[in-house]
């Protein structure tokens, strides 16, 4: 097997593949979004995208590591800058916020993909896996507990029950009550 130099300029356009099929993931879900759909978002031409991935399989295994704290970016800066003893309710705040229901392709991976992961197969399960390993890692920092095992286990039920609220509040046709579920 032979393996392509990477150029400075390839790499720009690789990372501008991912980002591109991190948001449209985010908002259109995995089989809601084609390999052509995610190279003009990205303005490039769908002919390019074989130079930079073997198939959209490995495209999403990067994209979700990226969409795991990109999609978070926000929420985690919110709560890195509130006073110690305060970030996990400002974390909270920020993820179930107007502004990160209205955003589909910046917001959660977890929210927007985690049914459809749910369906997928398993080298899907693996790479959607390993983005929440990310997430549960840095929400894991403003839980309490004895210990990182009991921490992360703590952020996951958070993640699992924040982005259940997520998801349903994105889903409610009536903007109060989805504004109410949200607070």
């Amino acid at each position: 097997m032979t393996t392509r130099k990477t150029t400075p300029k390839s790499e720009r356009t690789r990372r501008r593949i991912v980002s591109a099929a991190a948001a449209a993931f985010r908002e259109h879900g995995i089989e809601g979004v084609g390999v052509r759909d995610i190279m003009k978002r990205a303005g490039l031409t769908q002919g390019g995208f074989y130079f930079h991935f073997p198939n959209k399989e490995e495209l999403f295994k990067e994209a979700s590591r990226e969409a795991a704290l990109g999609g978070l970016a926000n929420c985690l800066a919110v709560a890195d800058s509130a006073p110690r003893g305060k970030q996990l309710q400002a974390f909270i705040d920020a993820y179930l916020s107007r502004e990160h229901r209205d955003d589909h392709g910046g917001g959660c991976i977890v929210s927007a993909v985690c049914g459809e992961v749910g369906r997928g197969g398993a080298r899907q399960r693996a790479a959607f896996n390993s983005a929440v390993d990310l997430i549960l890692e840095r929400v894991g920092a403003y839980v309490s507990g004895n210990t990182p095992l009991e921490r992360r286990h703590k952020a996951g039920l958070l993640m699992a029950s924040m982005a259940g609220v997520l998801m349903v509040s994105r889903a409610l046709v009536d903007p109060k009550s989805s504004q109410r579920l949200l607070a």
